[in-house]
């Protein structure tokens, strides 16, 4: 028997789409706490096509024409869920809800600021109907303010905060991160602040307004960086090379290329080591490499004299030589082997879950609890497909909820 997570008995009435608060959700539910999915009774992508979270012809994975991102945005950050369809516009739909809080501990949302107050769930409706209910608000950028009314999207987010530029070129061109970066960071910071109220909760008894957004979320993760930009006289952020890592750290931090790909150095202590190991001079009494201030304004010759030295060795055999002295090294991996490493395996990082389609495999759970661990219990959910099981755990009976679907209000 699988043993229940730290959230098991908590219920979550979850409102979000797309990425930041459905990523939150799914990390709670991987904690045991029960996800009620509230969707649109006509559930759409981001651009407006009927909903295909397993592809539009149920082949997501096995026909590559059906294997579009849309699919993979909603698997990603929906699993553990139950779902339910309701029509938030019709009476009878928001009395389904207005029956479901009283047994929720949280609800989540992330429209933006004003529209759940509108559809007459905001949070004192809510809080009315369930005292002590943790109420989570996810945004774009807060409840006010100047950009209040802007659409909240991550690259957008990336833009505004600075990250297309510390993330930018040699050239100092912006340059946006692979992946939705800002979404994630406002989701974990969701899913930390809903867990930390609960706990308040728990010993209190009181509930309480949870707002995160991303735009707080990515300027905060900026972290080093942005503090020693705020604190000192270095400037812009311009990493060259490009593959450096860090526009502020002097090398070696980065990607450098070998004879068959690119390896990742990071340690600027070890600058001996290294220049033994590749059987160059050494580059650690070189008064152009030898401190911190000189390396930093070299780093682009730095950079060419290690690359050169690198070219008559493969990636493999560079990293077996410098691991044997304990250097701070990686292969720089592409996805086909980041997700067969023997780590990622190891850590039982990459999951296969059955699926309405069959088998499919998932990212697993980062954070490991000895006593109460998370689990990956159900792949994403159908449009609507615990919409019954939830009405009956309600108290509806089975002529109401026909009633129910008759009329459209679910």
């Amino acid at each position: 028997m699988t043993n229940p997570g730290p959230l098991s008995g908590i219920r979550i009435l979850d409102f979000t789409e797309r990425m930041q608060g459905p990523y939150a959700t799914q990390m709670l539910a991987d904690m045991g706490a029960d996800v009620i999915k509230v969707e649109r009774r006509n559930s759409l992508t981001p651009d407006g096509r009927p909903d295909d979270r397993y592809g539009e012809n149920g082949r997501y994975g096995k026909d590559h024409e059906d294997s579009k991102s849309y699919s993979a945005g909603f698997l990603a950050s929906n699993r553990n869920k139950r779902s339910i369809t309701i029509d938030l516009k019709s009476p009878e739909g928001l009395a389904v809800v207005e029956r479901l809080l009283p047994t929720c501990d949280v609800v989540y949302e992330n429209f933006r600021p004003g529209v759940m107050e509108r559809l007459g769930v905001g949070y004192e409706r809510c809080e009315e109907l369930s005292p002590g209910i943790v109420y989570a608000s996810a945004t774009g950028y807060g409840p006010d303010g100047p950009y209040v009314k802007k659409p909240g999207q991550d690259v957008l987010v990336e833009a505004l905060t600075g990250w297309g530029r510390i993330n930018g070129d040699a050239e100092a061109r912006p340059v946006p991160v692979g992946t939705a970066i800002a979404d994630t960071f406002g989701a974990m910071n969701g899913a930390f602040a809903v867990a930390s109220a609960l706990y308040h909760r728990a010993m209190t008894g009181e509930g309480q307004h949870v707002r995160v957004c991303l735009f707080d979320s990515a300027l905060a993760a900026l972290a080093e960086w942005g503090l020693h930009y705020m604190n000192t006289d270095v400037g812009e952020p311009v990493r060259r090379p490009a593959t450096h890592a860090s526009p502020y750290s002097p090398p070696p931090y980065g990607f450098y290329q070998t004879k068959d790909g690119h390896i990742a150095l990071s340690s600027g202590r070890q600058i001996a080591t290294l220049s033994r190991i590749l059987d160059i001079d050494d580059l650690s009494v070189d008064e152009r490499f030898s401190t911190y201030w000189p390396r930093l304004e070299n780093r682009e010759l730095f950079s060419r004299i290690i690359e050169d030295a690198l070219s008559k060795r493969t990636t493999a055999e560079w990293v077996d030589l410098m691991e044997a002295e304990d250097m701070y090294v990686a292969p720089v991996n592409t996805f086909a082997q980041a997700f067969a490493d023997p780590q990622a395996l190891h850590n039982e990082m990459i999951v296969e879950l059955p699926t309405p389609i069959g088998p499919m495999k998932f990212f697993g759970v980062p954070y490991k609890l000895d006593k109460t661990p998370a689990t990956l219990r159900s792949a994403p959910p159908l449009h609507g497909e615990h919409t019954d099981e939830v009405l009956r755990e309600a108290g509806y009976s089975d002529t109401e909820i026909a009633g129910l679907h008759e009329r459209q209000a679910v």
